[in-house]
This record gives C-alpha cells, sequence and structure tokens, in this order.
C-alpha cells in the first residue's frame, strides 16, 4: 500500500500541472495512487504519459 503522504504530494504536483481545476481532489488522489501503484509494478511503470492525464477519467 502507497503511504497517503506520497499520495498527497503526487496529486498535488499532478493538479498545479493541469491548471489547478477546482473541485476535483477524489480525482487527483485516485490518479495519483494508481501512478504510484504502476511505478512500483516494473511492467506497468513505462504505461502512463507524462501530463495531462486527468483528461482520461470522465469530471
Amino acid at each position: 500500500m502507497i503511504e497517503d503522504l506520497k499520495v498527497r504530494e503526487r496529486a498535488y504536483e499532478l493538479w498545479e500541472k493541469d491548471g489547478r481545476p477546482e473541485g476535483s481532489e477524489e480525482l487527483y488522489w485516485r490518479l495519483a495512487q494508481e501512478q504510484l501503484e504502476a511505478e512500483a509494478t516494473p511492467q506497468a511503470a513505462s504505461e502512463w504519459p507524462a501530463t495531462g492525464e486527468a483528461s482520461r477519467f470522465d469530471h
């Protein structure tokens, strides 16, 4: 399981990269969790694009 502090930091980083959209806390939390879990699995780590990742989720 990924530590909440790491998820929080990643979520904030992603949120800032996407222009700080309001009302999207849960979206970025989920996205950060998925990224960190994928990074912990070597084969999945290369599947993540570098920016604009929130666009793959419905708002």
